[in-house]
């Protein structure tokens, strides 16, 4: 029998197997483009909370009446909680996605010291089939001496032929495994990297809304300084007036201390801006030059003014009266009482930090000579349709007052 045929059939088998190989051990890879992703609807609730923050924060806290604060405060508050919860998201999500990107490349390894594995008996395959086709041994088999010879090389031979497509599925699958963990690896860390932006954008935005609001937090603060020294004043004429305006104050009080204090922020006072400093100084504070005007104590700078608005008033049928100057005294004794004897708790220690709520001495300008609460017939002015308080608000700018519009009875130089 002639060898051209045998070394044909050989070198045909050997290109096949081969082909086969360098197919199976061919890679192509595939990495799908991260599709762009739609405003989710938790950034569109941030951005709403955020927008009725801005607005919040613009209302004036010294100004406001107390449901304008109080709902200012929780809107606010409300941002905060907010920011504060979308940051521990964004963190654990960099978390997951961290731990996912190294399951993914421990998994990445294992399948490819599989693959490494099944490559290398694919190669061993083809060496054998270069060595030993399976043309030869079907040759052997015609040549046989038996009929049970023949039926054991037909069965070796199925085995062989089985078990290499065996491995060559094996290895087509441990690829498209090591296809998918690559993919999810780069999957994750992509993902761990757009949770680590939006944890930094996150935290930059939980810093701005602490900001606004310890911002309106410091205004409040100023606002309880003169209205819970005042409520005590107004209790002296007027016992119900005195216990609502401390009611609502407190209530406030409330709310803000949930708030931390600005570390070396300024505490914005009702009495034209002071800071702490500046509050705390009234220990050493000389008292005003004061002159008592139609029964009401002022500073001597503003005597003048007011008993030209006193006649004005009375001209018009209007008989004003009311309380100006308080002794700072009397607030340190009351602060002592409440708050403690050191002088940070005396003179710059929130108001809502205190038992009951105290405010600071210094921070009105009732303490200054420079307010008065005014009242007719012994009853502060509590309407904005009453004839006195239209009357004030016609008349009283041209003798230098103006009304704090959160108390139709006060008003001052600066209307604060």
């Amino acid at each position: 029998m002639s060898s051209t045929p045998r070394c044909n059939r050989r070198t045909t088998t050997v290109a096949l197997v081969a082909a086969v190989v360098a197919s199976v051990l061919a890679t192509v890879w595939v990495v799908a483009p991260a599709s762009a992703q739609a405003e989710s609807a938790r950034e569109q609730r941030a951005q709403v909370r955020a927008e009725q923050a801005r607005v919040a924060a613009q209302v004036d806290a010294l100004k406001g009446d107390q449901q304008q604060v109080a709902a200012a405060l929780g809107t606010l508050d409300e941002n905060v909680r907010g920011r504060q919860a979308a940051l521990t998201d964004a963190r654990r999500q960099v978390e997951l996605s961290t731990a996912e990107a190294r399951e993914a490349e421990r998994a990445i390894a294992s399948t490819s010291a599989q693959v490494d594995e099944l490559q290398a008996r694919v190669v061993a395959y083809a060496v054998d089939a270069y060595v030993s086709p399976p043309e030869e041994d079907v040759l052997r088999r015609l040549e046989a001496s038996s009929a049970q010879e023949d039926a054991t090389r037909r069965a070796l031979l199925q085995m062989r032929s089985g078990t290499d497509a065996d491995v060559l599925d094996e290895l087509r699958a441990a690829r498209q495994r090591l296809d998918d963990q690559r993919q999810r690896a780069v999957d994750a860390r992509r993902s761990a990297e757009q949770a680590a932006a939006e944890a930094e954008q996150a935290l930059h935005s939980l810093d701005q809304a602490r900001t606004e609001q310890q911002a309106f937090a410091e205004q409040v603060r100023a606002r309880l300084d003169d209205r819970l020294a005042d409520a005590a004043h107004l209790a002296r004429v007027d016992a119900d007036l005195g216990q609502r305006v401390a009611e609502e104050e407190a209530a406030l009080a409330a709310a803000v201390a949930r708030v931390p204090v600005a570390r070396g922020g300024p505490s914005t006072g009702a009495a034209g801006g002071s800071s702490r400093l500046e509050v705390a100084s009234v220990k050493n504070a000389p008292r005003p030059p004061l002159v008592t005007v139609g029964g009401i104590t002022v500073a001597a700078s503003v005597g003048p003014n007011l008993r030209q608005l006193l006649a004005a008033a009375a001209a018009d049928g209007i008989h004003l009266d009311g309380y100006g100057w308080r002794d700072s005294r009397n607030q340190v004794a009351l602060r002592g009482q409440n708050c403690g004897w050191s002088d940070y708790q005396l003179y710059e220690m929130p108001a809502d930090q205190c038992s009951p709520p105290t405010a600071r001495p210094g921070a009105s300008l009732h303490e200054q000579g420079l307010a008065v609460d005014f009242s007719v017939g012994g009853a502060f002015i509590e309407s904005r349709s009453s004839p006195a308080f239209r009357w004030l608000a016609a008349n009283a700018a041209r003798f230098g007052f103006a009304n704090l519009p959160s108390e139709p009875w006060h008003w001052s130089t600066t209307g604060a």
